[in-house]
């Protein structure tokens, strides 16, 4: 990959690099999350790029670069389509971009993770309840990760039981037990969510299930967007709160 042109791709980071560059974090269709450098997008004015102001957060963008090594260069950037998020929408696409950095490896392609990705973006512009959002996300990135929801049968094979309660045990599955505690799942949850409702009570265990598993996959280390969120939406302490449990 050497030069790729018109490539469909959204700006996950953006950070200066050197006096006039930034390093920017891309999530492309074809070629998967990488790193590039665009030149002269800070200093004077003479020498910045006409397309600066376009590299930025919940923007399509079709980009152009070159370079062979894991760092490309940005050599065209042009805006295709703005997803103009606010408000508590705005940490909800800080959370969508964190997953994705931390979640993807680099040039690790996954068109459909992309395709899920804008169509939350556009949800959440639309006004659909963000959870709705996040959680249909949530379980598309994990199934596109081979971590997909399987809830008709325990780990022992057999079938979930609707009056039981069960314990998820990542990469496993789920275990009955005997007893009702946090963190457990109701049966009838489960079998909601294998036959792909996310709403009501399930949608509160789709965030459960959800939650346990990528805490897993991040090594159990936190997720700085969860802690922005409460700390400047809900007013919370980011060490002692649960970032937006009840939200998000």
């Amino acid at each position: 990959m050497s030069r790729a042109v018109g490539e469909p791709c959204f700006i996950l980071h953006q950070r200066p690099y050197r006096e006039t560059s930034a390093l920017v974090d891309v999530f492309s269709l074809d070629y998967g999350r990488f790193a590039a450098v665009a030149k002269g997008v800070r200093g004077s004015r003479r020498q910045r790029r006409p397309w600066r102001s376009s590299l930025q957060p919940f923007q399509l963008l079709s980009l152009s670069w070159t370079g062979s090594g894991e760092v490309k260069s940005l050599v065209e950037v042009q805006s295709q389509q703005s997803f103009p998020l606010a408000g508590r929408t705005l940490f909800c696409g800080f959370y969508l971009n964190e997953l994705l950095q931390r979640l993807l490896h680099q040039f690790d392609p996954h068109p459909d993770i992309f395709h899920h990705y804008q169509y939350c973006l556009s949800q959440l512009c639309a006004g659909e309840e963000e959870r709705t959002s996040l959680r249909r996300f949530e379980f598309s990135l994990l199934a596109a990760l081979g971590f997909g929801f399987s809830g008709k049968q325990d780990i022992l094979g057999n079938l979930i039981d609707g009056q039981a309660w069960y314990q998820f045990i990542p990469e496993q599955g789920f275990q009955r037990v005997h007893s009702q505690e946090r963190g457990y799942f109701c049966g009838s949850d489960i079998l909601s969510l294998a036959s792909g409702k996310i709403n009501g009570e399930s949608e509160l265990a789709a965030r459960r299930w959800s939650r346990q598993l990528i805490h897993h996959l991040l090594g159990g280390r936190p997720l700085r967007s969860r802690e922005l969120f409460a700390a400047v939406v809900l007013g919370e302490n980011p060490d002692s709160a649960s970032v937006g449990e009840e939200d998000r």
